[in-house]
């Protein structure tokens, strides 16, 4: 039984893997309006992934705000000067549905008591933070390694 329980978890990894490289990725620029407090300042630099989950103000057609999530094993998934809001950070992203969100929410200022599950807005969003989303898409940044 254990020999058929291997081979079945193979053949889902390989499959999933599969359906990861062939999923269709596309390039997203935009200002960041918020990030996620929490995963920011908690990163580690043991062998522990990290996240980095940003919300970007697209200005595209279809969708105006999208939620990009970075993983990597370092400390700097993005670079500081972008979590002012001014700067557009452009990325290569496939699109993930597991993380999509109903309703995020934005603050202008943390407390303890709202730091999770909130969105921190960059400095040149705070005056004018975005109208009530009602689906963020999530997208997963393909990580390419700084030459």
């Amino acid at each position: 039984m254990q020999r058929q329980q291997k081979a079945l978890l193979t053949a889902v990894a390989v499959a999933a893997l599969g359906l990861v490289s062939l999923a269709k990725t596309s390039k997203v620029a935009g200002k960041i309006v918020g990030y996620d407090l929490m995963r920011h300042v908690t990163k580690t630099t043991s062998g522990i992934q990290n996240q980095e989950i940003v919300v970007l103000e697209a200005g595209g057609p279809k969708q105006k705000y999208l939620k990009v999530v970075f993983s990597t094993f370092g400390t700097t998934q993005i670079e500081q000067q972008y979590f002012d809001g001014t700067l557009p950070l452009t990325v290569d992203v496939f699109r993930d549905h597991s993380c999509d969100e109903k309703e995020p929410r934005f603050v202008s200022h943390v407390s303890l008591n709202q730091i999770a599950g909130t969105y921190l807005l960059t400095d040149a969003f705070k005056t004018q933070p975005p109208a009530k989303i009602k689906n963020l898409e999530c997208y997963a940044a393909i990580y390419k390694k700084k030459k």
